[in-house]
């Protein structure tokens, strides 16, 4: 089979094109070069978030590589199968890579497999430019047990930048043959709410730490009641790591769909109200114009829609860069065919016919 080449600089232009070419690659036994990797970024090459990524996937076909080093701008990736048998795999990143984005590449991995699986994964719960671990348990997961896939991930630890240091056990169930299509195109009821705030840091910290969660609570709240949402519960939560940080994500529930938003707490700048208004205000806009998903989640489900079998049909609020390089990601290695119509109401619906890929 002759490689196919991935340009590496297109759209997005980081980390999302070689999270998913090495995911495609390895459930299609497609050798892979990806070339120009973040080349328009001000440090080009790999990075040790992306390389802890690869090393996963690497471990789950029996690849080979060339090109996995730090600050490389080309990589080689070849499978071999994929592993048969139940995944008992540890990665560490040693720095605080996302973990949440090594799952985006895991997860399709996983399910195709023909065992359970069990992967540690150790880096970054809860850092800049990816999702909370929260956003991916209780918004990603519900939405992909849509298709059919079964899975959880335990938070044993928060880990934060720039230490890392923390530990997720992710935990994934075989799909039954193939991902079944999905089709999220109306709103549902007006929906209940439901917040997840927590901080973490050194044990001496926690009484401070405890009223901030509480303040935090109470004023998402008092914001979403004010633009007429009233069925709201929040749980906080206030732990213990080596590193100090935090996050909210609020999760509305309109019985046929799942809207998400999220903000990260940063000790050094984070205010109650800061970290309010930017996650109540994007969950908001969302709810006003009845989107079905959220932006955040659109780009995730991707390579879900691409691999299911049959025709899935999702309405969002907005295309972000995200969601349009993975569908081209997705078109590259697959005859999925995607297509985007921007409807009456402003909405887009997203509808892919997907390839049916089987369980091995």
């Amino acid at each position: 089979m002759s490689v196919k080449i991935i340009d590496g600089s297109v759209l997005e232009g980081g980390g999302q094109i070689l999270r998913l070419s090495v995911a495609f690659s390895c459930l299609l036994e497609q050798p892979i070069l990806i070339n120009k990797i973040r080349a328009g970024r001000s440090n080009p090459g790999l990075k040790p978030q992306h390389l802890a990524g690869i090393q996963l996937i690497k471990q789950m076909c029996y690849a080979t590589t060339n090109g996995d080093r730090q600050n490389s701008c080309e990589l080689t990736f070849q499978p071999k199968s994929l592993k048969m048998g139940n995944f008992n795999l540890n990665v560490n990143s040693q720095t605080a890579a996302s973990i949440p984005l090594m799952i985006q590449s895991a997860l399709p991995v996983a399910i195709f497999s023909n065992h359970n699986s069990s992967i540690t994964m150790k880096g970054g719960t809860d850092v800049s430019f990816s999702p909370s671990m929260d956003y991916v348990k209780n918004v990603l997961f519900p939405i992909y047990k849509l298709f059919g896939v079964h899975c959880d991930a335990l938070i044993t630890k928060r880990g934060f930048y720039p230490k890392g240091r923390g530990e997720v056990v992710l935990t994934v169930n075989p799909v039954a043959e193939y991902l079944k299509p999905v089709e999220i195109i109306n709103f549902g009821d007006h929906p209940a709410i439901k917040g997840f705030v927590f901080i973490s840091g050194p044990k001496h910290q926690n009484n401070k730490n405890n009223q901030i969660v509480q303040d935090i609570a109470t004023a998402i709240k008092n914001k979403l009641n004010l633009s007429g949402y009233h069925k709201i519960t929040i749980e906080t939560e206030v732990g213990d790591s080596d590193g100090s940080g935090g996050s909210v994500v609020l999760v509305a529930n309109t019985r046929t769909g799942l809207i998400g938003s999220s903000a990260l707490y940063d000790m050094r700048k984070s205010t109650v109200n800061s970290i309010t208004d930017e996650a109540c205000d994007k969950l908001l806009l969302d709810l006003e114009v009845k989107s079905c998903v959220d932006p955040n989640a659109m780009d995730n489900l991707i390579i879900f829609m691409a691999l299911a079998n049959g025709k899935s049909k999702v309405k969002c609020r907005e295309i972000t860069l995200h969601t349009k390089t993975a569908i081209y990601i997705a078109e590259q290695f697959t005859d999925a065919k995607f297509s985007i119509k921007q409807l009456d109401d402003g909405l887009n619906e997203v509808t892919c016919e997907g390839i049916g890929l089987k369980t091995f």
